[in-house]
């Protein structure tokens, strides 16, 4: 429609997609919820896989020349977590080997905290984490570099463990985070370029 006054009308500006749109992305769910599970339910498998590698792990790390029973416990257990969390077969069967072999390298000391970042690498790995989240890897990686500084004496090994076990689950939620985020900036930025969507400029 022509403007009153004889000048022409200016185009419709493009507007952000309003709140009704923005309601119309679905919320996001873990990706690995979106598989089929031969066996088991979800729940029940990520609580028995977390736990198996935690304590497989927490095994292996409290091995001594004196409690080598320890090592084969966490040698079986850890693997086994793995084995149950909920992901694609491909990605849990990468994981086994190198996670465990870098597993018994940290028992080396402050000097191999940076194998903690091999183990956070396999859990945004398995958990189907976008590419963008792995940067959080750096994180383990700097505190392995810091640690060797305040820990010198195998009897601090303690500290060693409790510092990069805070940073690998730290990394890990802030992961999540980053992934959720990625995955909203991907559905606004589909949802802008929908040509049904409600705030569409009309011809």
């Amino acid at each position: 429609m022509p403007d009153p006054d004889g000048l022409q009308a200016p185009p419709p500006a493009r507007s952000e997609p309003t709140p009704e749109a923005r309601s119309a992305a679905p919320a996001w769910r873990e990706p690995t919820r979106s598989l089929p599970l031969r066996w088991g339910t979800y729940r029940a498998r990520w609580v028995a896989g977390v736990a198996l590698i935690v304590v497989g792990t927490a095994c292996v790390l409290a091995t001594t020349a004196y409690s080598l029973p320890f090592l084969l416990a966490g040698s079986i257990m850890q693997p086994a977590g793995w084995a149950v969390l909920p992901s694609t077969i491909g990605r849990r069967v990468a994981v086994v080997v190198p996670v465990l072999g870098f597993t018994w390298l940290m028992l080396g000391g402050a000097g191999f905290a940076w194998c903690y970042a091999i183990l956070l690498a396999a859990w945004l790995l398995v958990r189907l984490r976008p590419l963008p989240t792995f940067a959080v890897l750096l994180l383990p990686i700097a505190s392995s570099l810091v640690l060797p500084i305040f820990v010198s004496t195998y009897q601090q090994g303690w500290i060693t463990i409790l510092t990069s076990t805070v940073v690998v689950v730290g990394s890990a939620w802030l992961a999540r985070a980053g992934a959720i985020a990625v995955d909203s900036w991907q559905a606004v930025r589909t949802l802008r370029n929908r040509p049904d969507r409600l705030d569409a400029p009309r011809p």
